[in-house]
């Protein structure tokens, strides 16, 4: 499994948390909300109010998250939606556990209530998977946040329009993958002469 640390819409109560939980595109295990070690720059961009965190070391926030186990199949899907390493760079990272629910995300089920383990007991840390966003020139002037949430007091609700493009790419490559190669072989006389015919069916 394969530890991340999520700090913007992947969280839970977020706008985009269905797609870190969808069965899917692999297996994903809540472990605990926590924080960075390192205090970070959390900004949101202007255009689509995007939350971008950039990787400039002891500037800005302890951020604060959550943090899961994913497989490989879960990673390699979340490379693709974070545009790995083209819009976002995925980094190794240090988190600690904080016991906090005050992730801007917590509801009556949110998975911080969960039981606690000796793992993620708090002030423990862990080296995580996070992703950091690359251009970071075009939003060094943004204020600098320690906690994402889409609906949050600053008024810069997460425009899922951003994903449209992300969605249909998906949905074209599920269409793909329902198309089946029939092939016929026929064999002529003694000489075995092999013709082969392949033919694409589109299933939808």
């Amino acid at each position: 499994m394969n530890r991340i640390f999520v700090y913007g819409t992947l969280k839970n109560g977020q706008p985009n948390h269905f797609r870190l939980m969808d069965p899917g595109t692999g297996t994903t295990l809540f472990v605990g909300v926590g924080q960075t070690v390192e205090k970070y720059p959390l900004v949101i961009e202007r255009s689509w109010n995007m939350p971008c965190l950039l990787h400039v070391p002891g500037t800005g926030w302890h951020v604060k998250g959550e943090i899961y186990d994913v497989n490989d199949e879960k990673m390699k899907f979340l490379d693709y939606f974070e545009d790995h390493p083209e819009m976002y760079t995925r980094t190794v990272i240090l988190a600690e556990y904080t016991n906090s629910k005050d992730t801007k995300c917590s509801d009556s089920d949110s998975p911080s209530n969960a039981p606690k383990s000796k793992e993620n007991k708090p002030n423990t840390r862990s080296e995580c998977w996070c992703y950091f966003y690359n251009d970071r020139e075009s939003v060094r002037d943004l204020p600098h946040i320690n906690v994402y949430d889409s609906k949050g007091d600053n008024g810069l609700e997460y425009d899922a329009s951003i994903d449209a493009e992300f969605d249909e790419d998906k949905n074209h490559s599920k269409r793909e993958e329902k198309k089946i190669v029939f092939i016929f072989i026929g064999m002529n006389g003694k000489n075995c002469n092999v013709n082969i015919l392949a033919l694409m069916i589109n299933l939808n």
